[in-house]
């Protein structure tokens, strides 16, 4: 038979063991890791994309951009990257494409820090999509998808103008299509940063009244007052401006009232607005 003591000091030592296990499972769990993914950009910045890099902690890296417009789409999906962890740091370089045509080739740069959890949903195609916000802030979506809705409607809105005005931008704007997209999207980037318009119908009442009624028409007392009552809930802007009594409405046309603050945007977020085409052009 064995000793007490012997038996004794077996179970001390098996308990130790599993205690010791038990340590280093808590205090040793793994990092997510993403291999074979492709990366995709979102750009709603209003500028060009030009690249972008992103690099985890440990010092893997992935890549992509190519050039991608305003509102342009997921522009070019590069593959195949591994990352890891759950702390990245994105870089990317943007350009004024309408200053570029004047001469001024300069080249922007940008550095964000973003914190993506890990997937919960590992079933879905290996795409990370990396979403530019207008005030520069960065957000992943990981698993991604090239059908994904933006979260910034920027080419809807274009495409929604294009097809029901272009004659009054066209008679407006002496430009190109491409020009009037990039002042489309400007427009558009000035609504997200000051309101924090998303809903496409908000985006699209917004950009119509201020490309072809009054570019300043957010200044009247009545429509300042509509976007503040209304930005939390999506849609409620386009229902309240669809309602506005022909009496504002006739003072947005004539540009006759007085203007109320309206919120700032901090310098550098906004490309440099081009001159209008008319000393009597009010949009």
């Amino acid at each position: 038979m064995p000793k007490p003591i012997r038996w004794q000091h077996t179970s001390c030592r098996i308990a130790a063991t599993c205690l010791l296990a038990l340590a280093v499972a808590s205090c040793g769990k793994s990092e997510p890791m993403y291999s074979g993914i492709s990366v995709m950009g979102q750009n709603y910045l209003p500028y060009n994309l030009v690249r972008f890099t992103i690099t985890d902690a440990y010092g893997n890296k992935a890549s992509g951009g190519g050039d991608s417009m305003p509102g342009g789409g997921g522009g070019r999906l590069s593959c195949c990257y591994r990352l890891k962890g759950t702390e990245f740091t994105v870089k990317w370089d943007y350009a004024d494409v309408d200053q570029w045509h004047k001469g001024d080739e300069r080249m922007f740069h940008a550095e964000a820090k973003v914190t993506m959890p890990p997937s919960t949903d590992p079933t879905r195609r290996n795409i990370l999509d990396v979403h530019f916000f207008p005030d520069r802030h960065v957000e992943f979506q990981f698993p991604g998808g090239l059908s994904d809705p933006s979260r910034v409607p920027i080419a809807d809105v274009i495409s929604w103008l294009f097809l029901n005005y272009p004659n009054q931008l066209d008679q407006r704007y002496d430009e190109r299509d491409d020009q009037q997209s990039r002042r489309i999207a400007r427009l558009i980037a000035s609504a997200w940063l000051k309101y924090r318009l998303t809903d496409v119908e908000d985006m699209r009442r917004y950009a119509y009244f201020a490309l072809l009624v009054n570019r300043r028409f957010d200044a009247h007392p009545e429509v300042q007052k509509l976007l503040q009552a209304t930005k939390a809930t999506p849609g409620a802007f386009a229902k309240a401006i669809d309602a506005l009594p022909p009496s504002v409405m006739n003072e947005l046309t004539k540009n006759r009232f007085t203007s109320v603050a309206v919120p700032a945007i901090p310098e550098g977020y906004l490309p440099p607005p081009r001159v209008p085409e008319r000393e009597d052009d009010h949009a």
